[in-house]
């Protein structure tokens, strides 16, 4: 019962990818489109290796399309390979960031592989206890990465902006989708640089851990109800960091 509510929930994520904002920007064979149709008609059968084959089929002929890339993280997440998924997730992520405008540079880079660390580490925790893994999603790391780029630029840490048009992670999701979500949840975390710079996998684990260790933030990454999640990171001239994970439901 547990695996087919999982596989029930992946297809909404799946889903929900193809109509994502971020994916719509790039054009897409419709070829590619039904490969990855196809790929949620073999998870409604249970069988993740087909999905997995005709995923990667999308990748080749679409591969600056996002939306691949985030099933076949999930995918691989699911069957245990760790390098796979964490490809993925980072290549997902550096295509979220380049498209929002970001330099293709080595820091683009590093961002998008500790934005999808986090995700990896989430999804980890839920795997283990048996929950339904979310789906990473570019609109949503968007709207993560737009705060924690704010909270980096005006020197604060607080998941109420000073901007009153998009004050609560409620406001700002309305604001990037013209509607409210079903349910939304946040967690932050900063690391400063004392003396050396604190962006780093080690110090990203590290803030997990603390996430981890925290009754309420624990209990947004493992909470049951939101299918999809968003990390944006923002890191400063000096090296110190500030992470935004967004969590929310699609319909």
């Amino acid at each position: 019962m547990r695996k087919a509510l999982q596989i029930c929930l992946l297809l909404v994520a799946l889903c929900a990818l193809l109509l994502s904002p971020a994916g719509a920007q790039t054009v897409v064979p419709k070829k590619a489109e039904q490969m990855l149709a196809d790929c949620r008609v073999m998870l409604a059968r249970g069988d993740e290796l087909a999905a997995l084959t005709r995923a990667e089929q999308a990748l080749q002929l679409a591969p600056q399309w996002d939306a691949p890339h985030a099933s076949l993280a999930l995918l691989y997440q699911r069957q245990g390979d760790e390098a796979q998924a964490m490809e993925h997730l980072a290549r997902y992520q550096r295509l979220s960031l380049v498209t929002a405008g970001a330099a293709d540079d080595q820091l683009t880079a590093e961002i998008a592989r500790g934005e999808a660390l986090m995700i990896y580490l989430t999804n980890q925790e839920r795997a283990s206890r048996g929950l339904p893994l979310l789906q990473a999603d570019s609109g949503l790391s968007a709207l993560a990465r737009s705060h924690a780029q704010e909270m980096a630029r005006l020197d604060y840490f607080s998941h109420d902006s000073p901007d009153q048009s998009r004050r609560t992670p409620s406001d700002r999701f309305r604001l990037a989708y013209s509607c409210d979500a079903p349910c939304i949840g946040e967690n932050l975390a900063r690391m400063s640089s004392s003396p050396l710079p604190a962006f780093c996998p080690e110090n990203l684990r590290e803030s997990h851990a603390s996430l981890m260790n925290s009754e309420g933030h624990r209990q947004a990454i493992l909470w049951n109800l939101p299918t999809h999640i968003g990390v944006g990171i923002a890191v400063d001239e000096h090296g110190a960091y500030w992470v935004d994970e967004t969590f929310v439901r699609f319909h």
